[in-house]
């Protein structure tokens, strides 16, 4: 890669990352696990970037490949184990416990779902993703997408006990 195009993919590395962990890390619920996925997505990126192929639809991609990966990765390791250090404690600031309590439930909430629910939710709620990009990537339809979503947020909040809409 060209000098000036490695900071362009560094920035785009930077502008992606955490999304994409966070959404791999919704799927395999293993932070190590996420991070390899993030990496190998983005070295294949690059590997196609070199060879003068770059996607359309980056964000699209993006979130394709690391469905993917994580699919493959479970196909492997069918019970990836969650991890037992929760970094949020550690490096949380003081007075932080009710948040970090607030995050926890809603992890213990999210697991709850089943997959597709929970991928909707996640998708959708925090990475603003589009019910027709989330059909694309779950290989459904709009209306599959958007009922998940539907059923998975009812869900959270009867778990949560939250009335809602």
């Amino acid at each position: 890669m060209i000098r000036g195009e490695s900071g362009a993919f560094a920035d785009l590395y930077q502008k992606y990352r955490a999304r994409l962990h966070q959404y791999a890390l919704s799927l395999i619920r293993s932070r190590l696990e996420a991070e390899d996925v993030v990496h190998d997505v983005f070295i294949g990126l690059a590997k196609q970037a070199s060879g003068g192929r770059m996607p359309r639809e980056l964000s699209a991609y993006l979130y394709v490949s690391v469905r993917n990966r994580c699919v493959d990765r479970m196909r492997r390791k069918p019970e990836l184990p969650l991890d037992d250090v929760d970094l949020d404690v550690i490096v949380a600031p003081p007075g932080d416990e009710e948040r970090i309590e607030l995050r926890r439930l809603l992890n213990r909430a999210l697991l709850a779902l089943p997959a597709e629910q929970a991928e909707v939710v996640v998708l959708r709620t925090w990475h603003d993703l589009e019910f027709a990009a989330i059909a694309g990537m779950q290989r459904t339809s709009v209306n599959t997408a958007l009922s998940r979503y539907q059923y998975g947020l009812a869900k959270l909040r009867k778990e949560l006990g939250v009335h809602g809409r």
